[in-house]
């Protein structure tokens, strides 16, 4: 099945604010932070064991919110590549506030460096459009009962980057993606390969199915959106 070109469905993960540890960090930074919903940004300590043996790394953490704007759960999304690391950012980011009912879930990244002293993060929320919703009109209402969108990875850092691919998911039967293919790439490799690897998450209500499916990806040092359609 072909997806029409005319659709256009912005799904956004909003670089909303850098924040340093290191003192107080840029008033303007911690300004939108709040704003988008952050009042207390935890309390992140560099271990010292980690610090006398130069043990640097960048991740990305998982923070699930509950309603009153109290973490309830802090998990690593992508490992610091150190348990020392990972296990002071769980230990400092359950102490993070938020303001009540603004996200049930954010992804802080998340980099520990020697310069400075101390580590840096930046504070982002993923904003999620439904695929069984954004696809209903081509597929049918509850086709897709997993359809998680391709994101970029923060390491190396983000620059100036956009394109448009063509991807084509083959599903058996049981709604399981069994192939992914790229029939037009988006000029990047990494995008490519990520949306590859993310596609074949997928699974769908029925098959067997052929769908192609058109994402185009926008990337600057600060935000990165993913819009299905032309």
């Amino acid at each position: 099945m072909k997806l029409g070109w005319n659709l256009i469905v912005a799904l956004t993960l909003a670089l909303a604010a850098r924040l340093d540890a290191a003192p107080d960090g840029d008033k303007e930074a911690a300004d939108a932070a709040r704003r988008a919903g952050l009042n207390y940004k935890g309390n992140i300590h560099y271990p010292y064991e980690a610090k006398r043996n130069q043990i640097t790394g960048a991740g990305i953490a998982a923070v699930s919110v509950n309603s009153e704007g109290k973490v309830t759960k802090v998990t690593m999304a992508q490992s610091t590549g150190s348990p020392l690391l990972d296990r002071a950012t769980i230990d400092g980011l359950r102490s993070a506030r938020f303001k009540p009912g603004t996200v049930p879930m954010v992804k802080i990244p998340v980099r520990f460096t020697m310069a400075g002293g101390g580590q840096v993060y930046d504070y982002y929320d993923v904003k999620k459009k439904d695929m069984n919703d954004v696809l209903a009109a081509f597929l049918g209402k509850g086709t897709v009962r997993k359809g998680p969108i391709p994101a970029y990875p923060r390491r190396p850092p983000w620059t100036e980057k956009s394109g448009k691919g063509v991807y084509e998911l083959h599903a058996d039967k049981e709604g399981k993606i069994t192939q992914v293919r790229v029939l037009k790439s988006s000029g990047d490799a990494i995008f490519d390969r990520e949306a590859v690897k993310t596609l074949g998450k997928w699974r769908l209500a029925r098959g067997p199915l052929i769908i192609e499916l058109p994402l185009r990806f926008r990337l600057t040092p600060k935000s990165y959106s993913v819009d299905v359609g032309r």
